[in-house]
């Protein structure tokens, strides 16, 4: 029989690792999460949010209570639930703040970039920074620049 304590830490870290670790769960109040423990994991955050918005959709809990027990803003409640309502489960999953791609490197300077890599007379990454400069008005890193140009190029050369 394996060590209540060693289970709770391993999976608090497998929980960590996968991004899914409740940044606060002392919040959640619901009695559910106090009645059955080891079940019910106030840690696990996908699970929170799932109870949540099973409370309502199941139980039809009013959502300020829900709000209450669970510890989060009704905001946060009608987010989940859209989400949820939209893309199942996988809406629950939390995503990382910031944006999804770059914002810069748009298809037209990836083109841009690939045509003059393809010339004959490659310019330095300083160059290039100015000509990018220049035709879109967006700046970019030399080093950003630089790690394009050697993966393009690794492409390249892989396709040959």
């Amino acid at each position: 029989m394996t060590d209540p304590q060693a289970h709770k830490a391993r999976k608090r870290r497998r929980l960590r690792e996968a991004g899914l670790l409740h940044p606060d769960p002392q919040r959640v109040g619901d009695p559910l999460f106090e009645q059955a423990p080891e079940f019910f994991d106030a840690e696990d955050h996908l699970q929170v949010r799932y109870e949540m918005l099973r409370a309502h959709l199941v139980d039809r809990d009013a959502i300020r209570a829900i709000c209450r027990r669970f510890g989060v803003s009704r905001q946060t409640f009608y987010t989940l639930q859209a989400k949820f309502l939209d893309e199942g489960t996988a809406g629950l999953l939390p995503k990382r703040p910031g944006p999804r791609g770059p914002r810069k490197m748009t298809a037209e300077v990836l083109a841009f970039v690939r045509q003059r890599l393809g010339s004959e007379a490659v310019p330095p990454t300083t160059a290039l920074q100015q000509e990018i400069q220049g035709r879109f008005g967006v700046a970019f890193h030399r080093r950003t620049l630089e790690k394009l140009v050697k993966d393009l190029r690794a492409k390249k050369n892989a396709a040959t």
